[in-house]
């Protein structure tokens, strides 16, 4: 079973079981430590699957695999910081500040594998470069926040212009997928003398997506089969021809 997939039972369980304490708690009119702990508990499973979901959706891809199960480690090696104090009642501030500073680039991290998602244009690839250098960026600033008290206004002017940045990239990154998706479909398409001449587009024959065509291996993005097209006869009509 795969990371995301994994990821996918963990959110589904820990979300099914938050609703169970809700309705208890609501119905039965208590809500007790032991009844906290335990919905603390499923609401950090649930934030930890999210960011494993992403993280493992880019490693279904077959695209940096290592910096996935990266940013799938970070995910789970928060949760585990965040399950233990809450069950253990920590109340160390410095235990708690580091909690939140792996959480933070667990974040970043999902955050820069939801992006990397994307199929860019060599005219778009630029976007590669900032979107993560403002994701990781931000989460630096926003731990310098949890260690540090800033004098002035100076340091949320950054966060702001940064998260405005960050945000803007994260909106352009699926405008500039699909506006690359012409210059990837024409450059796929070129192959060389004597290669027989394939068709734009090919369906996944697992999921049945609409895929870029290509004389080597294709990987679909969307369910992460490989497969590879060949052909074995490149002029049948005229094959035909000569036979009559």
């Amino acid at each position: 079973m795969n990371p995301k997939r994994i990821a996918l039972w963990f959110l589904i369980l820990s979300v099914a079981l938050s609703a169970v304490i809700g309705i208890i708690a609501i119905v039965v009119g208590t809500f007790g430590r032991t009844e906290a702990q335990i919905l603390l508990t499923t609401l950090t499973i649930s934030a930890a699957s999210i960011c494993a979901l992403a993280c493992g959706a880019l490693w279904e891809s077959g695209r940096a695999k290592l910096f996935s199960l990266a940013g799938i480690a970070l995910a789970v090696f928060d949760a585990v910081l965040f399950i233990v104090g809450i069950w253990w009642e920590s109340r160390s501030e410095g235990y708690w500040k580091f909690s939140a500073s792996v959480g933070l680039m667990a974040a970043a991290t999902a955050h820069v594998c939801l992006l990397a998602l994307a199929r860019l244009a060599p005219r778009f690839s630029w976007s590669r470069i900032a979107a993560p250098i403002a994701a990781y960026f931000l989460a630096f600033l926003f731990i310098y926040l949890i260690y540090f008290t800033p004098k002035g206004d100076v340091l949320i002017r950054i966060i702001g212009v940064t998260a405005i940045i960050l945000a803007a990239l994260t909106i352009l990154t699926p405008v500039f997928h699909r506006l690359s998706r012409g210059d990837l479909i024409d450059s796929s398409t070129v192959t060389a003398p004597g290669t027989p001449q394939l068709h734009s587009t090919i369906t996944c024959p697992r999921c049945g997506a609409s895929l870029p065509n290509s004389p080597v291996e294709i990987g679909c993005n969307q369910c992460g089969c490989k497969f590879l097209v060949t052909i074995l006869d490149d002029n049948p009509v005229a094959g035909r021809g000569n036979d009559s």
